[in-house]
């Protein structure tokens, strides 16, 4: 299912994940999330629908579905974590620096940026992953119970 710039599979962690979802997991290796604990959202394109370009600047927000709990991460082609010289690998909701209205932005580049910074690394290709901890959207994310606009967008700012 996409919601904007994101891409879930609602059912990846129950039995009734579908045969493609189930194959990518076992050649993948990961455990997802049961739906009783939550949903990992994956995005591979900005809010445009453009591929995600290191280059580039990016302003993730403003902010996320309910949720107890979420951490944002920029993962490799493969999900794993990028190594960059700031050892900074993601952002959980209870370390974002916020705006006055409780919104927030992280910037994800190449290069340092003031605020919530989430580095690129030294990666082609790289993917963005929230994941929401303890959400009542995870009984009905398959049902299309996620709307658009309650997810965070990815703005390209600019690119070098």
């Amino acid at each position: 299912m996409t919601i904007g710039a994101w891409r879930v599979a609602a059912k990846a962690g129950s039995i009734d994940a579908d045969p493609y979802t189930r194959a990518a997991l076992a050649r993948s290796g990961e455990i997802p999330l049961a739906l009783g604990e939550g949903l990992e959202l994956v995005a591979r394109v900005d809010s445009s629908g453009r591929a995600l370009d290191r280059r580039c600047v990016y302003r993730v927000g403003s902010h996320t579905p309910a949720a107890r709990y979420w951490t944002l991460s920029l993962t490799d082609a493969e999900g794993f974590p990028v190594d960059n010289a700031a050892g900074r690998y993601g952002f959980r909701s209870s370390e974002i620096l916020r705006d006055g209205d409780g919104g927030f932005s992280v910037y994800v580049s190449e290069v340092v940026h003031s605020g919530n910074w989430l580095p690129i690394g030294h990666v082609d290709t790289f993917t963005l992953a929230l994941r929401l901890y303890d959400t009542p959207l995870a009984a009905t994310a398959g049902a299309g119970g996620i709307e658009t606009s309650s997810v965070p967008t990815i703005v390209r700012e600019g690119c070098a």
